[in-house]
C-alpha cells in the first residue's frame, strides 16, 4: 500500500504517474461504505480535486445523480453523486449534509465527468486478475452493474473494482 502525504489536496495525472510502480496496476482506493472501498484504475483518471458543494452549479431537470456542473480548468464538468448512482442515499439527503467531498475527474468522449466521493484513502497496487465475479445478492444490482468484480484484502476489507465505461453508461 502506498500512503499519500496528508498535504496533498489534489492529485493530477502527472503526480499520479510519479508514484513508484510495483507488480500489478495502480488503483485509487476510496470510501464507498463503512464496509466497502472502491477501486478505480489510475491510468483512466485525470485528477482528484477537493470540492465544496457551494462550487457546484445546479442544472434543472437533470437526473437525480447529477448534482450540477463546475468550472474545471476552463471546462464545464458534470458532477455525479457516485454513491447515489449505485443506490446509496443522495449526497444532499444525508444527515448531516456534507458540505465538501472529493471529485475524481474522468475524461469521457468529449467531456469530463467528476465522480463525487467522500474521501480518497490511498493508492493501491492491485492485480485485476485477482478480481472475483460478484454473485447475485452480494451487493445491490446497481453496484453490481458498475463493477468489474470484487476482492477481499488481507485485513478482510472488501474492495469493489469499478468499471468507468459501465459508470458512464449508467449516467447516460
Amino acid at each position: 500500500m502506498i500512503q499519500l502525504p496528508e498535504s496533498i489536496s489534489t492529485l493530477d495525472n502527472n503526480s499520479l504517474q510519479n508514484i513508484p510502480q510495483q507488480e500489478g496496476q495502480r488503483f485509487l482506493r476510496f470510501f464507498l461504505t463503512p464496509e466497502v472501498d472502491g477501486l478505480l484504475p489510475l491510468a483512466e483518471l485525470q485528477q482528484v480535486i477537493n470540492l465544496s458543494l457551494e462550487n457546484i452549479l445546479p442544472v434543472p431537470q437533470m437526473a437525480k445523480m447529477i448534482l450540477g456542473v463546475i468550472n474545471w480548468q476552463g471546462k464545464a464538468t458534470w458532477i455525479v453523486d457516485l454513491a447515489n448512482l449505485w443506490g446509496a442515499c443522495h449526497w444532499c439527503q444525508r444527515e448531516p449534509i456534507p458540505d465538501a467531498g472529493m471529485a475524481i475527474v474522468v475524461p469521457w468522449k468529449d467531456e469530463t465527468i467528476g465522480l463525487l466521493i467522500e474521501q480518497v484513502k490511498t493508492i493501491e497496487i492491485y492485480n485485476p486478475q485477482h478480481c472475483l465475479p460478484i454473485s447475485e445478492g452480494m451487493f445491490s444490482e446497481e453496484l453490481r452493474s458498475l463493477a468489474r468484480g470484487y476482492s477481499v484484502n488481507s485485513q478482510g476489507k472488501t474492495w469493489i473494482v469499478l468499471d468507468i465505461p459501465s459508470i458512464m453508461q449508467a449516467i447516460a
